[in-house]
């Protein structure tokens, strides 16, 4: 949410409100009470929450557009959403839409192991262990030496994953590409109703975004506090 408010309001934009609901709350009626005023809202949720969410946001009536980070709209979840979730866009590490053959594999693996359709949860450690084989080969199967498995896994790059390509920065912090998806009808697969299309993809996305790296570091750490609201 820091992260969305600091680059939101960098491209000029202005937070009117900040409203923080307790971890999986059952009836998000007084919060949403609070949301007037706004050309948008953009939700932090995860987990279950999500379809709780955005079912009462549209119980209440409320139009303004929904944007959400990889959890609030996670493919996992498509099988539980309804009509009231077509239209919100959001972005994410993992798109269950991305045409690769990695990613292909991967779902039909889920598929036929599982028999569950994948979201990021799931492609995210999927990545963690190609990355961990990648390091163990490059270290010759020796994980003993920590140093010397530390250096190979910290020099891993892959292109062949269901997120698409990912590397390290030099704090072993991971780089890949953000997908911004639309929620819609369009397109759907594997027997789901909705589905996230992918509008714009930015490669090669690091944990500083479009900040030089002594700057963001140079920022206070994201809280509730932290960027400010300030007077639109």
């Amino acid at each position: 949410m820091g992260g969305f408010q600091a680059s939101f309001q960098k491209d000029g934009g202005c937070v009117v409100n900040k409203l923080w609901p307790p971890l999986v709350t059952p009836d998000y009626t007084p919060y949403l009470a609070q949301i007037a005023g706004c050309d948008g809202v953009c939700q932090g949720f995860a987990g279950s929450n999500p379809i709780r969410f955005m079912k009462q946001y549209a119980s209440a009536g409320l139009k303004y557009q929904v944007i959400a980070g990889e959890a609030g709209a996670d493919d996992f979840l498509l099988k539980s959403f309804g009509d009231e979730a077509v239209g919100l866009v959001s972005a994410a590490p993992y798109t269950l839409d991305l045409e690769s053959d990695a990613n292909a594999r991967f779902v039909d693996g889920m598929l036929k192991n599982y028999d569950a359709i994948p979201g990021q949860y799931a492609a995210l450690l999927y990545s963690n262990c190609q990355v961990l084989d990648a390091g163990l080969k490059a270290a010759g199967g020796e994980a003993r030496d920590r140093d010397k498995f530390m250096a190979a896994l910290k020099s891993v790059s892959l292109t062949d994953t269901p997120r698409g390509p990912i590397k390290f920065d030099h704090l072993n912090n991971v780089i890949g590409t953000i997908y911004i998806r639309r929620l819609g009808k369009e397109g759907a697969k594997y027997g789901l109703k909705l589905w996230n299309k992918t509008i714009h993809t930015y490669e090669n996305v690091s944990q500083f975004w479009t900040w030089p790296e002594k700057d963001f570091l140079a920022h206070p750490v994201y809280s509730r506090d932290y960027p400010p609201l300030t007077r639109c």
